[in-house]
């Protein structure tokens, strides 16, 4: 048997660059997703930061028509102004009297109302307490402006100006604090 003489000399240098182009490929594949989540990461600590800002600075305005409104018989409506989106997302608010079991740990004070700020798009949900003098009714909104209604007995929010109160009851909040 006469063994043929093989010429494999060429074949290294392409199977190095196909070698070299698979490797390079796998690494950047995964370079990309770890940044992907490491994105991901970010914009939920970023929506979890804003919401809370922003809940903080609505149980604020809440609290300030309950201490303004001081067991008065009379109405009071306050226009509040929040940006519509938090990290690019948009986001509901829901109001809680005291004892209510969404305000989680905080319904066992009698006094301790809540917000309850949610942001489904960033998978993120905060819960806000906050001291109440007047009694809280249960409301929600989308986030953005909306108006504080004290009705004489009960404080909510709601996304329109109630048709029962005159203009001029109301008190414009600036957008912009410090």
């Amino acid at each position: 048997m006469i063994r043929q003489p093989t010429d494999d000399r060429g074949v290294s240098i392409a199977l190095t660059h196909i070698l070299t182009i698979a490797i390079t490929t796998v690494l950047v594949a995964g370079l990309l997703l770890g940044a992907s989540g490491l994105l991901e990461d970010r914009k939920t600590g970023a929506a979890q930061t804003e919401l809370r800002t922003l809940g903080n600075r609505m149980a604020e305005d809440i609290a300030n028509v309950g201490h303004e409104a001081g067991g008065t018989t009379g109405n009071m409506v306050l226009q509040t102004n929040h940006p519509p989106q938090v990290s690019g997302s948009g986001y509901a608010v829901s109001l809680y009297g005291t004892s209510a079991p969404e305000c989680g740990t905080y319904q066992s004070d009698s006094d301790v109302a809540c917000l309850v700020m949610e942001s489904p798009q960033a998978n993120v949900q905060i819960i806000v307490p906050f001291r109440s003098t007047e009694p809280i009714t249960a409301s929600s909104v989308s986030g953005g402006d909306f108006f504080v209604v004290y009705d004489g007995s009960t404080i909510s929010i709601s996304g329109q100006r109630p048709p029962a109160l005159a203009p001029p009851s109301v008190r414009r909040v600036s957008e912009v604090r410090v």
